[in-house]
């Protein structure tokens, strides 16, 4: 939240410049954090047109020793970095502004696969998702919901990496031709590029389906599942370095005869396993949509944890993989939700083989209103974040609820020469 945006003469400043040991140059930001606990590697933003260079194609942020520290500016004009503040104090940073652009290593990005049925495949340094696209609609094929794919050993992208393991041309003919001579050496040549086993970074070992998988949302129509099957269109709006940001458009749906049109922006930031997604309705159809935001249930006797006061949902589940582990996944509403249960299915022909229906979350939107809630997962093997079981996971989501319900205050101090 920004709480302040001040022009002020350098006289007036000169104190605060010397205890912060600033440059005399740009832009300088205060961090606060008012909360009992400490706030590392936190994601703040504040709007470019608060500072004095918004149209600067380099932007350089410093911390109070004059390091440099990552930062990007988003689509939608936001000066974005991480900052440590510990508790009760506050972290001044600088900002410089050049023509140049600074070349950074990228931690959240993504892009989309036609090589792969237009799979948008995106991630953050600490976990990967997937969502599906037009190509394997076509297909015939019945995936709704958000893939998971974990990482582990590693803080760099490794989604393009696994893609071209498991799509190389070459590869692919010699299995195929494998196929017919030796079926095992075709299978063994297969297990060393799929990107569905761990070749050292994580894997993916998620079943998705006919369901919502790890977090989408859908349209209640009676009570029934209206799933917004595959996107129809996406817009990659910020690739890294620290923020990954699309927006996706689906096919209508019909409600009473009247076509809704879901349009969805996914983000997700560098040091966060959680994404960020807003979805609108649009359409001539009028009145309020029942929506019903899920996780998909793959073990019969395993149900999920609601927090009602935090508004906040988690799952645990085991990985059907050999190096095993249990995959934790989390919804949480900001604004609350109108219900929460385990919504088991009724219908032996609604049930996906291997599922046992959703961790199920209720709202009530009108057309034009937008929802925003955030979902993601982590790996109890992974070395990237320490999950050893299901309760420090749910301890996690809990600290991480309650930062983002106590933003840290930021405030601009823009000077003049």
């Amino acid at each position: 939240m920004i709480i302040s945006a001040m022009k002020c003469k350098l006289l007036a400043l000169a104190a605060l410049l010397m205890m912060a040991g600033c440059a005399q140059q740009g832009d300088e930001i205060i961090v606060e954090n008012k909360s009992d606990k400490a706030r590392v590697g936190e994601m703040v933003e504040v709007d470019m047109k608060l500072l004095k260079a918004e149209a600067a194609e380099g932007v350089v942020v410093r911390n109070y020793k004059g390091d440099v520290v990552p930062s990007q500016v988003t689509y939608d004009g936001k000066l974005i970095f991480q900052c440590d503040v510990e508790a009760g104090a506050k972290a001044e940073y600088s900002v410089e502004y050049s023509d140049l652009k600074a070349k950074q290593q990228a931690y959240a990005c993504g892009r989309v696969y036609p090589e792969r049925v237009d799979d948008m495949a995106w991630e953050s340094d600490l976990i990967a998702f997937r969502a599906y696209g037009p190509a394997l609609q076509q297909s015939g094929e019945r995936a709704f919901g958000y893939d998971v794919w974990v990482k582990n050993s590693t803080d760099l992208p490794v989604v393009e990496e696994r893609y071209n393991k498991e799509l190389n041309p070459e590869t692919k003919a010699q299995i195929a031709a494998l196929r017919e001579s030796d079926p095992a050496a075709a299978d063994a040549l297969y297990a060393s590029v799929s990107y569905h086993n761990d070749h050292g970074n994580g894997m993916d070992a998620y079943k998705v389906g006919p369901t919502l998988g790890g977090g989408a949302t859908a349209i209640l129509d009676n009570g029934k599942i209206l799933y917004p099957y595959c996107y129809k269109e996406c817009e990659i709006l910020d690739n890294g370095p620290l923020r990954f940001t699309a927006k996706l458009t689906y096919h209508p749906s019909k409600i009473d005869g009247k076509r809704v049109t879901e349009v969805r922006f996914i983000s997700i930031d560098k040091g966060s396993f959680l994404n960020k997604t807003t979805l609108v309705y649009e359409g001539p159809a009028a009145g309020v949509l029942n929506l019903m935001s899920g996780i998909v249930l793959h073990e019969e006797n395993i149900r999920a944890r609601y927090n009602e006061q935090a508004h906040f949902v988690t799952y645990a589940e085991a990985v059907e993989a050999p190096e095993g582990g249990e995959l934790y996944q989390a919804m949480y509403f900001p604004k609350g939700w109108k219900g929460a249960e385990n919504r088991l299915w009724q219908r032996k022909d609604e049930k996906p083989a291997g599922t046992f229906g959703h961790a199920a979350v209720y709202n009530r939107v009108a057309i034009g209103e937008p929802l925003t809630y955030y979902w993601g997962a982590l790996w109890s093997k992974s070395t990237l974040v320490d999950v050893p079981s299901k309760e420090a996971f749910d301890g996690l989501m809990a600290e991480v609820v309650a930062a983002k319900q106590n933003p840290l205050e930021v405030a601009v101090v823009t000077y003049e020469n």
